[in-house]
């Protein structure tokens, strides 16, 4: 998945770059919002019914992901520079992983819950922002999906909103350009988009 000229590759997750990601993580992604910094991406997928999140220390998580890298749970596509550092992350796999977002409504209709995977979080390096890394992340994640089977890919956002906090699942604005549509409306103003897969590589 080369990135035209911008000196970055985007690639899928692997454990073989868990070295890099920690780095990423413990360094550098959250190095302009320091109170994200314990995260290590688990937010998304932890079981809230047994974790009290606010109480979740950084180690805890780290250690979280560590068993999710090493297992292939924790998926997604890194954004990887010319030295080998990560640059860039979009945590994307399974929908029905996702532990955020409403349950699918019985009447959802397809594609059956075991064929729709979901994209719910970017962390790009300070440094590296508006470069296209965010958009050449998702395109490499819906790639990722569609070479594993999925047959649709939901993400959520929230039309309006400017600052990278607030869109760290991805800006309404990223995934319209990316042929995202509204599915239907969420809480506290947010929307879940789906696009299908049919026509992305690796179909």
């Amino acid at each position: 998945m080369p990135a035209d000229d911008l000196h970055f590759t985007v690639r899928p997750m692997t454990p073989s770059l868990q070295e890099a990601w920690l780095e990423f993580f413990d360094h550098v992604a959250f190095a302009d919002n320091p109170r994200w910094s314990t995260c290590y991406c688990q937010f998304p997928t932890a079981d809230h019914q047994a974790v009290e999140w606010k109480t979740r220390r950084g180690d805890e998580n780290r250690a979280s992901a560590c068993h999710r890298i090493a297992s292939g749970l924790q998926q997604g596509v890194v954004a990887v520079d010319d030295a080998g550092r990560i640059v860039g992350w979009c945590h994307a796999g399974p929908r029905v992983a996702v532990t955020v977002w409403d349950e699918e409504p019985a009447d959802a209709g397809p594609p059956a819950a075991g064929r729709l995977g979901a994209i719910t979080c970017f962390v790009v390096a300070p440094a590296w922002r508006q470069r296209g890394v965010s958009q050449a992340l998702l395109r490499g994640a819906c790639e990722m999906l569609s070479a594993q089977g999925f047959e649709a890919v939901q993400a959520w956002a929230k039309p309006g909103e400017t600052s990278t906090q607030a869109n760290h699942a991805g800006s309404y604005t990223l995934y319209q350009r990316a042929g995202f549509t509204t599915w239907r409306e969420d809480v506290d103003g947010g929307v879940l988009l789906r696009k299908p897969l049919a026509d992305v590589p690796g179909a």
